[in-house]
């Protein structure tokens, strides 16, 4: 239970350190999860109910042009989703990545919103206004003369290629945000259904991940879309290539901490061997768990047939 209030501490700190009202989802992300999940594996489809109420009340209260408000009713309907397939021992690793489609296409779907300029705008400036207090801390830190300017006009720059890039990531990193809150609504969830002395959530093992095999044809279409070189599509395109890449990163993650286990290698050991390759090679990392993920695709490494070690000759 301690462990459930500090979460909700730690989200309500994240409540007071962003502005609203995108600070508020820290808080509204995992109750619309932790409600969707219990009131759909308790009432099953009924539960569904939920996020229709919710996204009726974002339409009265914000309005149908708020983009943070939609991140509500749909971060719902992923938890009914999840509750819905509790049942029978839940689903596996890797299939719990279907329930988060709904937030993925919500992501992809944000820059075509009108009031997207405006929210890439809008953070484009708040990011800007800390550089008056980043050059303040570098005199106080004895920048001073033509270092001092260096430091101004490697800000400058930053801030001139920070501009595009953030309308290109910027639903990327909303839906990895959105991922981690749903994370934490699944954890609330979880302790609000042993207090009331319901059967525990399904937890499935790291080294089970695996995506989906329809998770390809979204990596597929956001590499065509980027290929084709159309600007308009650039956000659109990234978000569907990001993030089946970052699942693609975490199954090559999972083959290799399945591997390893099966060769009796301790859990720590692996993590703190997977922690030092990824701070030591961390572009290199990426794209080689990337690309094993994928091979995995095809290979299916961890259902390989294991051959008894013996002459075959």
């Amino acid at each position: 239970m301690l462990r459930t209030w500090l979460l909700v501490l730690a989200l309500a700190m994240g409540t007071a350190s962003f502005p609203l009202p995108w600070g508020s989802l820290w808080l509204a992300v995992p109750g619309a999860v932790a409600l969707g999940l219990l009131l759909c594996w308790r009432w099953g489809p009924w539960g569904v109910l939920a996020p229709v109420g919710l996204m009726t009340a974002v339409l009265v209260v914000a309005g149908p042009f708020a983009a943070w408000a939609w991140w509500i009713p749909v971060a719902a309907l992923t938890g009914c989703w999840m509750g819905l397939r509790e049942e029978g021992g839940g689903p596996e690793a890797g299939q719990k990545a279907w329930m988060m489609l709904p937030l993925l296409l919500l992501a992809a779907g944000l820059p075509w919103t009108v009031t997207y300029p405006d929210l890439v705008s809008g953070l484009d400036r708040l990011m800007r206004s800390t550089e008056p207090s980043m050059v303040d801390t570098a005199r106080r830190l004895g920048y001073e003369g033509e270092r001092l300017r260096s430091f101004q006009r490697y800000l400058q720059q930053n801030a001139e290629l920070s501009g595009p890039l953030l309308r290109v990531l910027l639903p990327s990193a909303l839906f990895v945000w959105m991922t981690l809150l749903v994370g934490a609504g699944r954890v609330v969830a979880a302790q609000v259904a042993d207090r009331i002395h319901w059967p525990d959530l399904s937890r499935a093992r790291f080294s089970e991940w695996r995506l989906p095999d329809g998770a390809i044809w979204l990596f597929l279409a956001g590499m065509g879309l980027l290929l084709a070189g159309l600007k308009p599509w650039a956000p659109t395109a990234a978000t569907l290539l990001i993030v089946p890449g970052l699942g693609y990163c975490a199954q090559g993650i999972a083959v290799v901490e399945s591997l390893l286990l099966l060769r009796g290698v301790p859990p720590s050991i692996i993590s703190l061997t997977l922690l030092f390759v990824f701070i030591m090679a961390f572009p290199v990392f990426i794209l080689t768990t990337v690309c094993v993920g994928l091979s995995d695709v095809w290979l299916d490494y961890r259902r390989l047939e294991v051959v008894p070690d013996r002459d075959v000759s």
